[in-house]
């Protein structure tokens, strides 16, 4: 039998993640090498940490690839879970609009099966927070008076993002600093200030 019962996979991607919890460079490695071997022993898991770890190097093209053969795999890992790491390295990939529109499945619950499983991700302030920053910065790409109209909306969304946020976590100062970050962009420089 195996040690302690636990699949050959399990015990990699259990020492995979202490490894990733560590966060030092050589751990890091460590830690790509232990979800390598998982992804050999045909679990979703072991890509899936493996684009975690690549994602915090900034090795991000691997990460997205990392991150479709998490989900082509039988079975696929969460799609909440690659929504959520293909929404960070989206964003850092510079496609705003991608991270968006994951992020709001993430804040709507998409996935029947997280919402079978009792799942919320409306109550996620970080994830909140992280999408209404996004807004943000894809309003900023909205130049000029012509596109106005655009930038106001993406703006708007943000704030009501942002809020929401604060709502579920009032002391969440990335929440606040965005907010008022948005709102000084929407022509409200006494709540900006507050904010900030």
């Amino acid at each position: 039998p195996e040690p302690r019962g636990l699949p050959d996979w399990e015990r990699w991607n259990d020492y995979g993640i202490g490894l990733l919890r560590q966060g030092k460079k050589g751990e890091s490695r460590q830690a790509e090498a232990a979800f390598a071997r998982v992804e050999e022993l045909g679990r979703p898991d072991g890509a899936l940490n493996l684009a975690r770890v690549l994602y915090r190097e900034g090795r991000l093209e691997e990460a997205a690839e990392a991150l479709a053969r998490a989900a082509a795999s039988s079975p696929p890992a969460p799609a909440w879970t690659i929504a959520w790491y293909s929404a960070l390295v989206d964003r850092e990939l510079g496609d705003l609009d991608a991270a968006i529109d994951a992020l709001d499945a993430l804040a709507e619950t998409r996935f029947q099966d997280a919402r079978e499983r009792g799942f919320d991700f409306s109550q996620d302030y970080r994830m909140l927070s992280e999408l209404g920053r996004t807004l943000y910065e894809r309003a900023r790409q909205e130049r000029g008076e012509d596109r106005r109209e655009a930038r106001v909306a993406l703006l708007e969304r943000a704030r009501e993002r942002l809020e929401q946020a604060l709502d579920l976590e009032p002391e969440y100062a990335a929440s606040h600093h965005n907010l008022g970050l948005v709102l000084g962009e929407l022509g409200n420089a006494d709540l900006a200030d507050h904010h900030r």
